[in-house]
C-alpha cells in the first residue's frame, strides 16, 4: 500500500504542476474569486484536503528515508485542511497579502511540485525496480 500511495503522491504532484504551470490564469482568476467570496466557500476545499491527506498519512506511516517527504505532505495537508475547516476566513486575508501576483506564485508552485512529483516517481520506479 505504501508504495501505492508514493505513486500517486508522484502522479498528482505532477499534475498539479503541468495544471499551475500551464493555466495559471485559471488558478489566479480562481483563487481571487476565493478571496472576494464568503469566507464558508473554503469548507469543501479544507474537507477535500484532510480527507486526502489522512489517506495519505494513514496507507503510508513511513517516518525514514527519502519517502518520509510523502508522508510530511500528507500531515501538512492534514494541518492545512484542519485550518481552513476550523478557521475559514484566514485564507481570504493571505489571499489578500498575495493579490495581486498570484501568477508568479502559482508558477514557483509548479515547478517545485513538478520537481518534487518527478523525484518521488523516480525514487518509486527504483524502488519497484522499474528502471
Amino acid at each position: 500500500m505504501e508504495q501505492a500511495v508514493e505513486f500517486m503522491t508522484g502522479i498528482v504532484l505532477l499534475a498539479l504542476s503541468l495544471s499551475f504551470l500551464l493555466r495559471s490564469r485559471d488558478w489566479s482568476n480562481w483563487l481571487e474569486n476565493i478571496r472576494q467570496d464568503e469566507p464558508y466557500r473554503v469548507l469543501p476545499i479544507g474537507c477535500f484536503t484532510i480527507l486526502i491527506s489522512s489517506f495519505m498519512v494513514a496507507f503510508h506511516p513511513v517516518w525514514d528515508g527519502f519517502f518520509i517527504l510523502v508522508t510530511i505532505i500528507g500531515v501538512l495537508g492534514i494541518i492545512e485542511g484542519s485550518f481552513y475547516l476550523l478557521f475559514p476566513g484566514v485564507l481570504r486575508n493571505i489571499l489578500g497579502i498575495l493579490a495581486p501576483n498570484y501568477d508568479p506564485m502559482i508558477r514557483i508552485w509548479g515547478a517545485l511540485f513538478g520537481l518534487l512529483g518527478v523525484l518521488i516517481l523516480m525514487k518509486w520506479c527504483d524502488a519497484v525496480n522499474i528502471i
